[in-house]
This record gives structure tokens, sequence and C-alpha cells, in this order.
């Protein structure tokens, strides 16, 4: 860390701006990367940030009014003001390529019959990305209970969460109706007399199977 620090402030400024960037794009997705990998993603995003610092200095002596194109290690200010520019830049760029343009270029090499997965970690985390909306889950229980949920009514009493979430660990979610082993069901209320919301959750190791409706 000290030898990051005695760098100069230029360097030091794409360094950062590209963590940032790079941590955007890569959040909850838990994936690892080489340390060239990583390194290079860095620099990409850093690079990115500085050369938007510098073309909005630019439209603003365009403008008519002061700002620093180059950084000043005795200019605190230029300093300030190009790492705050950097990272605006960098975190847009990332968060444009989270949003919009890895979708983008996924849909493109598809489309050239390049490759066909979205590469995502693995297919329950294709699953979560999916840009669809769930109309009903059903979790199988080892134990061969169902807890079925159908979402437009949690949705409709007003949660305080999503309906669903989905992790690594387990899922939890508004249980709207109980499929016992035995083949009889019952409804589940998701409010206790107080008014409070009663959500469920369930270990991974308890889950045997899970059961997805949903439509575009």
């Amino acid at each position: 860390m000290n030898e990051l620090l005695k760098l100069p402030f230029e360097i030091q400024i794409v360094l950062v701006a590209g963590y940032l960037g790079y941590k955007l794009t890569t959040a909850t997705k838990k994936v690892e990367h080489k340390t060239e990998d990583f390194l290079l993603q860095v620099l990409v995003f850093g690079t990115l940030g500085r050369v938007f610092s510098y073309m909005v200095a630019r439209l603003v002596m365009m403008m008519g009014y002061w700002a620093p194109t180059t950084v000043v290690d005795t200019d605190y200010k230029s300093v300030a003001v190009i790492s705050a520019l950097a990272i605006i830049g960098s975190v847009g760029f990332a968060l444009l390529w989270r949003r919009y343009l890895e979708k983008a270029l996924k849909d493109v090499m598809s489309y050239l019959n390049i490759y066909h997965d979205d590469h995502e970690t693995s297919a329950f985390r294709s699953v979560l990305s999916a840009k669809t909306r769930w109309t009903f889950i059903q979790v199988h229980l080892t134990s061969g209970k169902i807890l079925e949920s159908l979402l437009r009514l949690p949705e409709q009493a007003g949660i305080p969460t999503r309906p669903v979430i989905l992790n690594d660990d387990g899922i939890a979610l508004y249980v709207t109706t109980i499929h016992t082993s035995d083949g009889e069901s019952r409804d589940y209320d998701q409010l206790t007399a107080t008014g409070d919301n009663i959500i469920t959750y369930i270990p991974r190791s308890e889950i045997k199977q899970i059961d997805i409706g949903w439509k575009k």
C-alpha cells in the first residue's frame, strides 16, 4: 500500500477510478479473475475515466471557464477535480456496461454464431439475471412438501422487500400455499394478526427442486 501511495497522482487516479469501475461490473457475480485480467480491467476502466475527465475539462474550457486538463502534484485543486471527474467517468461506463453494453455484446456474439451461452458462472445465475417477470415459484423440499408463492398476492399486500430472494445459500419467499407430501394443499397468510409480514427462508440443503413461472 505504501508503494502505491508513492506513485504519481496521475497513476493513482487511474487506478482508483478503474478499481471502482471494476467492482461495479463484478458486484454480486462472485467471479474471480487472474491477476493480469484484474489489472487490465482496472486499467481499462481507469483510462476510460481519465479520458472522460479530459474531455469534460476541454469542454468547460471551450465555454470560457477554468478547468484542469492535467494533474499537477503541487496543485491539489487540479488533483481533486480530475479525480472526481475520472471516478464519475469510470463508474458511469461501468454502469452502462452492466446495464446495456454487456448484454448487447452477448447478443451480437450470439447473432454471429460465435457463442450462444450467456457466460454466467452457473445456470442458477442465468435464471437470476434473466429479464423476465416471475408469476409464481414452487420450492420442492427434500421432505416432500412444496412451498408455493403466487407473486401477485404478496406484491398486492405491500410487502417490505422483493417477493423472492435467491442466493447461493438458499431462498426466501412469501409463501401463499403449502402442498403437503400426501397431496393436500392449504393457503398460507403472509400477515400475522398484528400486521407483521412473514417471509420464509429455506436453506439450500433442504431444497430438492425449484419451479418458476415467468413471462416476458
